[in-house]
């Protein structure tokens, strides 16, 4: 059996796979998104340099 079958036989596995799962790939998702509006509209990789162009 593959450790991802494992979780899903026991319950409290499959309680934190249904949880787990879907938080990640929202909180991945929403990190590539802000990445993608730094990249859009200031033209910068991080809110480090756009602080620290704004500075300027």
């Amino acid at each position: 059996m593959t450790p991802l079958q494992t979780f899903g036989v026991n319950p409290l596995g499959s309680l934190v796979l249904a949880l787990v799962v879907p938080f990640v790939i929202v909180l991945f998702g929403t990190y590539l998104g802000v990445l993608g509006a730094l990249q859009t509209f200031f033209g910068e990789s991080s809110w480090q340099d756009v602080s620290t162009a704004e500075e300027e």
